[in-house]
């Protein structure tokens, strides 16, 4: 039996890879190759439109969240979209079935002898696609010969898969140019097999019959630790919904934490008073940070009442969850103000008797973050603040008033307070996301107020997505 054509989406640099792969491909019979140059993530511009050579330009899904770390699209995943792209266009050019490779795949040798068996079963079949790496699920699966069987849940590779002409042409009719998204769930989503109905709805113009070997002949030959699509820059957000502010007078690490946080999971945190002689007080004099309020009050008249904004500490808080999970969560939990809770009733404990109860131990409001329109902060800042007064007493006050409408977030769905929380949270960290055991929460801003803030680069170093190592600059 022939085998198939073979387009390996090539990086150039990666020489070894090619060498590796050029030398398996040969030995197991395979001598129709063309190496695809792939389109490289660290020359692409941070924002859209991207264009690879020969293709249309191309746009990001609109706030694309990643569907298990939450995160935003990365750089290395638009250029590897684009480069299988350019792959499904060689097909339809050369008018061949072609199974279609990345550079870093490896064949699992001793598996190889049964491919010709594979194909045999595949040559009964009008199929659209058939993965050739796929991590099956557990479970029976839908068998349709001794070496396939059907897909029916949603795949996570494309690291390896042989394609039609037919479906090649199916692939480019897709919405790639105005909603692309990573290559392994675009390949899946053309066919109706995405596990988000709604990207099948914008993809899939109907279903399709999507296979998988029931062995996988491809597996990848390095560490995931070396990938540069996933830990590549951040695609940069032009509008995600929700404005972000934070104060910070000087540039520091933990401002920088922040700020990268924020573009990691697709918002643009805009720091106010950079440069500004910091005049609030420290946490060493008990009390302070009027300051904040004067700063974020005329940010917040500048913009439309109906805005929704979120307001983090500069210094002591990351992100760790997509922007549209933020506006989200708050929205399920009220349609007002929603303050930041805490265990410790601070700075005046005379006033934990005046609190509500609640379920929870986070009772007690924090002024580190809160999020709400902007019309209704800016009217929970009207009256003036001292630079050296309290922060936190002044939003106590209104808090306690009951004027405002203000929400405690009790539940933490989407603050998470650490000072006196730490035995109530874990991390994930492979998603990079922290849980709250207590409440069966995933908050998705952290901020480590009193002395828990040494925890987030200690226990909670992954919070965040840090535990990935970014190539290029992130500024």
């Amino acid at each position: 039996m022939v085998l198939p054509r073979v387009i390996v989406i090539h990086l150039p640099r990666h020489r070894e890879r090619r060498r590796r792969l050029s030398d398996r491909l040969k030995r197991h019979g395979f001598s129709r190759v063309t190496w695809l140059n792939a389109v490289d993530g660290r020359k692409l511009k941070p924002e859209p439109p991207w264009q690879a050579a020969g293709l249309p330009p191309a746009t990001a899904w609109p706030n694309w969240a990643d569907p298990y770390a939450r995160r935003a699209l990365t750089l290395g995943e638009v250029a590897c979209s684009l480069s299988h792209v350019a792959a499904w266009q060689r097909i339809v050019d050369d008018g061949y079935p072609a199974i279609v490779l990345e550079d870093d795949a490896a064949l699992i040798e001793p598996l190889m002898q049964d491919l010709p068996r594979l194909l045999a079963d595949l040559e009964y079949f009008d199929f659209d696609l058939c993965y050739l790496a796929q991590r099956n699920a557990p479970g029976p699966k839908p068998l349709m010969g001794r070496h396939v069987h059907l897909v029916d849940y949603h795949p996570v590779w494309t690291l390896a898969y042989l394609l039609p002409p037919a479906s090649a042409k199916r692939l480019l009719a897709s919405p790639w140019q105005t909603h692309l998204i990573p290559s392994d769930e675009l390949l899946p989503a053309a066919f109706g097999r995405n596990r988000d109905p709604e990207i099948n709805e914008v993809y899939a113009d109907g279903g399709g019959m999507v296979l998988s070997s029931n062995q996988r002949f491809f597996t990848p030959a390095e560490s995931s630790e070396k990938s540069e699509t996933e830990k590549s820059r951040p695609v940069r957000v032009s509008e995600c919904g929700l404005t972000v502010l934070t104060v910070a007078t000087e540039r520091r690490p933990e401002l920088s934490r922040l700020l990268e946080s924020g573009a990691r999971y697709g918002l643009d945190i805009e720091p106010l008073g950079l440069g500004q002689a910091w005049r609030g007080g420290d946490m060493a004099g008990g009390t302070g940070g009027g300051q904040k309020i004067n700063l974020l009050r005329p940010a917040l008249q500048r913009l439309s009442p109906e805005q929704p904004v979120l307001f983090v500490d500069g210094y002591d808080t990351l992100i760790s969850g997509h922007a549209t999970d933020i506006l989200n969560a708050w929205r399920q939990v009220c349609e007002g103000p929603l303050f930041a809770a805490e265990v410790y009733c601070w700075p005046d404990q005379d006033h934990a008797d005046a609190y509500p109860p609640t379920e929870t131990p986070y009772r007690f409001l924090n002024s580190g973050a809160f999020i709400g329109k902007a019309g209704d902060l800016a009217r929970i800042l009207e009256e003036e603040i001292d630079d050296r007064a309290d922060d936190q007493r002044y939003y106590t006050k209104r808090f306690l008033s009951a004027r405002h409408g203000i929400t405690l977030d009790s539940e933490c769905r989407v603050f998470q307070c650490l000072n006196g929380a730490l035995d109530d949270v874990q991390v994930d960290e492979g998603r990079g996301m922290l849980f709250n055991r207590r409440t069966e929460s995933w908050p998705a801003v952290i901020h480590a107020n009193g002395p828990s803030k040494e925890w987030l680069e200690q226990d909670g170093r992954a919070v965040g997505g840090r535990w990935r190592r970014y190539y290029g600059d992130m500024t």
